[in-house]
């Protein structure tokens, strides 16, 4: 019981500060120089509290487990739509690879990452659900390259399943 008080005690603090910070991360479009948005996002058999997470890379559909099944392997991490801050409960869609325009570096300490828990491919369109929204610290070395992996740990619950929210 003392281990889980001092973890709501140190979560909630972090979790509003993170409110305060970052929504969501901002990504510039290639070429155009106008800026868009978007959300990284992991699998849920990574959104527990306390665990280290892949949000962004290469390998991003090894890293991450999904209940769901296994996602397309040209799925690297960033859904850039919806444009907005993510929500519980909607769904998102994106290009393969590079072609998400993920956002440059680096990264806020805090960003909310979308949790989902099936992630498919259809011609060039890939796309998932949105079962959760969690903050995740980030580490340092991202880059917009999936061979600079974006990196984190998962610090508190934003909505969903796992509690800390509305869905």
């Amino acid at each position: 019981m003392r281990v889980l008080r001092r973890t709501l005690m140190l979560g909630m603090p972090v979790a509003l500060a993170a409110l305060t910070l970052a929504a969501s991360v901002t990504a510039a479009t290639v070429g155009g120089g106008s800026g868009s948005a978007g959300s990284f996002v992991i699998g849920d058999g990574n959104a527990t509290i306390g665990t280290s997470v892949t949000f962004w890379g290469a390998q991003w559909w090894k890293a991450n487990a999904l209940s769901g099944g296994l996602a397309p392997a040209a799925f690297k991490g960033f859904a850039n739509t919806p444009e907005t801050s993510p929500a519980c409960g909607t769904s998102w869609s994106t290009a393969p690879g590079n072609s998400s325009g993920p956002p440059p570096g680096p990264l806020p300490e805090l960003i909310e990452v979308i949790v989902s828990s099936h992630i498919t491919k259809s011609g060039s369109t890939i796309s998932g659900d949105t079962a959760e929204v969690v903050l995740v610290m980030t580490n340092p070395g991202y880059a917009p390259d999936p061979g600079h992996a974006g990196t984190g740990t998962v610090v508190a619950v934003v909505c969903g399943a796992s509690g800390g929210g509305p869905t």
